[in-house]
């Protein structure tokens, strides 16, 4: 599990950020080229179960355009 703290811009909230943990770091590795070369992936990024709830998990998507700053946690 990777838990992740994405800063976007335009998001009006109280804190400018979202927290998401999801179950690899597919999203930095997609960020990380995104920034390198302009290459957007266009893919849902499974989010990690929480706690002992069984079954399928949910999904996240987000558009790499409007990501300020990523911070990563990663769990092993």
């Amino acid at each position: 599990m990777v838990y992740y703290t994405i800063y976007i811009k335009n998001l009006y909230n109280t804190t400018g950020y979202i927290d998401v943990c999801l179950t690899d770091d597919q999203l930095m590795k997609d960020y990380l080229q995104f920034l390198d070369i302009g290459i957007k992936a266009h893919r849902p990024y499974a989010i990690a179960a929480a706690g002992v709830t069984r079954g399928s998990s949910g999904s996240f998507s987000i558009n790499l355009s409007e990501i300020a700053a990523i911070t990563i946690t990663s769990t092993t």
